[in-house]
């Protein structure tokens, strides 16, 4: 399958949800790849494991009409809000099977600058002083995401680790994706993590929180950088609200002034993940509040 892309970044969101890793591991994946070949079968199946309503009406309005075969052979509109729930909702096991829990805040920024942070904190040499530099390096990152680069593989929507279905197929909001069995490798417009990876996120957080503030030491060309202990202890949760006045990052445009704040949310988001031992769901959407 070859790499699909489209739409303009500029105007594109990317939402962060955290997930229940064991209904991810136990049921979505699974049922995601029995679909590919038997969306009827699937659905019935999983049907059954569901305390839902909403998501139980979805399943009984597309197996009316569908017809034998994979994820084509439902309608694709249930099929979306289905997925939508399935994935970006809270679920918990309930006595009459898995329900929707309690609303759990979510991360939502666009997508352009949620990638430039995140490759601030997670490539060592990335050019976040260069505003053109920096975006030749996220336009090819959202384009061929790489492995290994963390949260901002993640918000770029490769898939670690490697799915037994193609997830560009299951839904897509921008049609990019790409899937090889052979060198097992697959990125779409949305992915997940699960916890233990998460949590290894969070364990490395502070080293790299740490790296970037020395970066940006040796930038500004200071024997220390002031406010460097406050910045850290706001980034790591140790402290509410951010030093009034930084000089980390100064001199570097508008948007600059909001990175230590916007940081500071999205590691947040992050801790919070790790702290609940809940896994991460990343969706890329176009427009602000529009999801599917």
């Amino acid at each position: 399958m070859g790499v699909r892309s489209g739409g303009n970044i500029r105007t594109m969101d990317v939402v962060l949800r955290p997930i229940s890793d064991r209904f991810f591991h136990e049921h979505l994946l699974p049922f995601f790849q029995r679909a590919m070949g038997d969306a009827p079968g699937a659905l019935e199946s999983l049907q059954e494991q569901l305390g839902d309503g909403q998501a139980r009406m979805l399943c009984e309005r597309m197996l009316a009409t569908a017809l034998p075969g994979g994820v084509g052979s439902v309608d694709a509109d249930p099929w979306a809000d289905l997925v939508d729930r399935l994935v970006f909702l809270h679920w918990t096991e309930g006595p009459a099977g898995w329900e929707v829990g309690e609303a759990e805040a979510g991360y939502a920024d666009g997508w352009d600058e949620a990638l430039h942070l995140a490759l601030m904190v997670e490539e060592a040499d990335y050019p976040y002083w260069d505003a053109r530099g920096s975006r030749d390096v996220r336009d090819r990152f959202r384009f061929r995401p790489r492995e290994d680069v963390g949260l901002a593989s993640l918000l770029a929507g490769l898939w670690e680790p490697f799915p037994e279905f193609p997830p560009d197929q299951v839904f897509t909001t921008q049609g990019r994706g790409e899937y090889s069995p052979v060198t097992r490798y697959a990125f779409a417009d949305w992915a997940w993590r699960p916890a233990k990876k998460v949590a290894h996120w969070q364990v490395n957080l502070p080293r790299k929180l740490e790296r970037l503030l020395t970066r940006e030491q040796a930038r500004m060309k200071l024997p220390s950088l002031p406010e460097k202990e406050e910045v850290l202890a706001y980034w790591l949760g140790k402290q509410p609200q951010p030093p009034p006045l930084t000089v980390a990052f100064s001199g570097l445009g508008p948007r600059a002034a909001n990175w230590i704040r916007e940081l500071g949310a999205l590691t947040a988001h992050l801790r919070g993940a790790a702290l609940a031992k809940q896994g991460l769901a990343a969706l890329v959407t176009k427009g602000s509040g529009v999801r599917i």
